[in-house]
């Protein structure tokens, strides 16, 4: 399933492979696999109903036909058992058998006198034998021995055995050994007429008198004209050929007379018919036939019927041409729809493509016509926002992009010569020292820690810590100035401080307290830095205790804040706005600066930014802050 699901995502995922290709594969195995499956399927489920009916009907017939050969058989036993009831019958047996003993003892078989008596026996058994011969149409003969193997019988048209005598000794053991109980003989071939041979099946039975004594036995003989009779409008119906075997293999019956009386307990299709019924699949003469068999209860007698699947298939072999050219039509028009809609399917599709090709020139006036509200519609609308999305992208990026130059160029003009004023303050400072003047010496040396830090060149995000530093020295700077008005607070937690945050991101905040938040009538102005996390982002707070804004100034430094251009140089809280540019520019614009204010009660600017931030490093990567 693996391997399949691997070559399915390598053949969808070629390139080189257009859709208009993949889709005809696509419609070409939904169309040609299910109709052809069906087709198939219905051909063998044709075929194999044609078969089974063809076995069913068959083995109906058979049965049929075993059934009529089993009663023609009965009626032959009925017949060969007549002698055991018939008094003139049994009193012309004894006297045969009374006389031929005499006969033997005295040797005056041939005298006058025996002559006399047998054929006065002969006129007594063979009026009861004229009768018998007729009670059952297709019987040959009948015939009558005492126990000395002397045949009675009356000569039909159709003749008599000329070679009687050799049978009789095994007619003669098998009665014995059936004591009374008929015996079916197989199919025989016997010489009637000189030159004229025929096939017989015969039934024996000993006769027995009323005191349960064998006074002679009892041949009836059937032409197997009388089996043909009944098996001939069976073969032609199935076209085939039908066997008869007995249970030794011996066939009884063959419709070409090809086999009779030959034993073919070997053959295969013998062989193959085990049970009471059933049918098999048989070369005869290297061609495919259905062989179908039932087995007679009654004689032991197998019936086998053989048909050629050629003749039985026929009308399925039609009907299956017949589907296969239904279904290749069916498949040739389906197939040429399937063309028409992938060509409609695509078609807006090529022409996206071919869109998206001029915007890779550069090319952003295009647009998609928009025709129907489909799903081709629908993409194209998604294009044309796309591209009205693309085109405000490039005008905000270069918005943007201006913006930071204009950060940098006031940058570049702050930093002016800053090696100079180093050296100019250091100077100062050590006259200072040289004077004694201690305080100002630490002035100016806090002075300089504050322009090392905001000019000197390094990593734009710096811990937390660096600013908290940065700040003291400024505080302290405003007390010297002021004479420790200003109290600065910042968070306890030393995790805080390792937090890595913008540099000089609180000190212009700080710096716009000092300048907007001072009131000359307090003591102190108290600035506190407060910090909470939210999220995935870092809050920190800058709040002070100073006379605060009204809603209108509050309004308008917002405004400053919010616009997309800086409004001018001499407005309030130009340190805030360069803090706010710097955020968004850095994190975008869902972060930056939000100030809270109340004329009397102080201001609140709140710090938002990632706590992990995405920052591109010297080598192209990231930085996690």
């Amino acid at each position: 399933m693996s391997v399949g699901r691997s070559v399915l995502r390598r053949w969808t995922e070629r390139p080189a492979s257009r859709m208009e290709g993949k889709l005809f594969v696509v419609f070409l195995f939904l169309i040609i696999l299910p109709i052809g499956l069906i087709t198939y399927i219905a051909a063998l489920r044709y075929t194999s109903t044609i078969e089974s009916n063809t076995v069913a009907y068959v083995s109906q017939i058979s049965s049929k036909m075993m059934g009529k050969l089993d009663d023609y058989v009965n009626d032959m036993k009925k017949i060969s058992i007549i002698p055991s009831y018939l008094n003139e019958i049994q009193s012309g047996l004894v006297m045969s058998n009374r006389h031929y003993a005499n006969a033997g003892e005295s040797g005056s078989a041939g005298e006058a006198g025996g002559n006399q008596v047998k054929l006065q026996i002969t006129r007594k058994v063979e009026r009861s034998i004229y009768f018998m011969n007729n009670i059952k149409e297709g019987t040959s003969n009948v015939y009558l021995f005492d126990l000395y193997g002397n045949p009675y019988y009356v000569i039909k048209s159709g003749g008599k055995r000329s070679d009687l005598q050799q049978y009789y000794a095994g007619w003669r053991e098998m009665a014995s050994a059936a004591q009374g109980k008929p015996v079916l003989v197989s199919t025989q071939e016997i010489a009637v007429l000189p030159g004229s041979n025929q096939f017989m099946f015969t039934v024996v039975r000993d006769i027995i008198d009323k005191s349960y004594r064998s006074i002679g036995t009892i041949a009836v003989d059937a032409n197997i004209a009388v089996i043909e009779n009944i098996v001939t409008d069976l073969d032609d119906t199935t076209h085939g050929s039908t066997f008869i075997f007995d249970d030794n293999g011996k066939v009884i019956y063959d419709s070409e007379k090809k086999y009779l009386a030959r034993n073919m307990a070997s053959n295969e299709a013998f062989v193959k018919a085990k049970g009471g019924e059933g049918s098999f699949h048989l070369d005869v003469n290297g061609k495919p036939h259905l062989a179908v068999y039932k087995r007679s209860e009654q004689t032991g007698w197998l019936m086998l019927i053989t048909v050629p699947e050629e003749q039985l298939m026929r009308e399925a072999v039609q009907t299956r041409n017949y589907t296969f050219a239904a279904a290749a039509g069916v498949t040739s028009f389906a197939l040429v729809i399937s063309l028409i809609l992938i060509y409609a399917l695509t078609r807006p599709l090529r022409s996206i493509v071919s869109l998206m090709k001029r915007v890779q020139t550069g090319r952003l006036d295009v647009a998609f016509p928009v025709r129907r509200r489909d799903e081709a519609g629908m993409i194209g609308l998604a294009f044309n926002r796309m591209m009205a999305r693309i085109k405000q992208l490039i005008e905000d990026i270069y918005r943007i992009e201006k913006r930071k130059k204009e950060i940098e160029l006031e940058s570049l003009q702050h930093q002016i010569n800053p090696h100079f004023i180093y050296n100019t303050l250091e100077t100062i400072r050590m006259t200072a020292v040289l004077h004694n003047d201690t305080e100002v010496g630490e002035m100016v040396q806090l002075l300089g820690q504050q322009l090392r830090y905001s000019i000197h060149a390094g990593s734009e995000i710096v811990p937390a810590e660096l600013e908290w530093e940065h700040l003291r020295a400024y505080i302290r700077l405003l007390n010297y100035r002021y004479g420790e008005r200003f109290v600065l607070e910042l968070p306890e937690d030393p995790a805080v401080g390792g937090i890595r945050v913008m540099k000089l991101l609180f000190q212009p905040i700080v710096e716009n307290a000092v300048n907007h938040g001072f009131d000359e009538t307090k003591q102190l102005l108290r600035i506190c830095i407060g910090y909470r996390r939210e999220g995935s982002d870092h809050c920190f707070s800058v709040k002070d205790d100073g006379a605060g804004m009204d809603e209108a100034a509050l309004h308008r430094l917002r405004q400053m804040l919010e616009a997309p251009e800086p409004l001018g140089n001499g407005e309030r809280g130009i340190g805030l706005r360069n803090v706010n540019d710097r955020l968004k520019l850095r994190y975008g614009m869902s972060y930056g600066l939000a100030v809270e204010s109340e004329e009397g009660r102080g201001t609140v600017v709140a710090i938002r930014f990632p706590a992990i931030e995405a920052k591109l490093n010297e080598s192209g990567g990231m930085d996690d802050a």
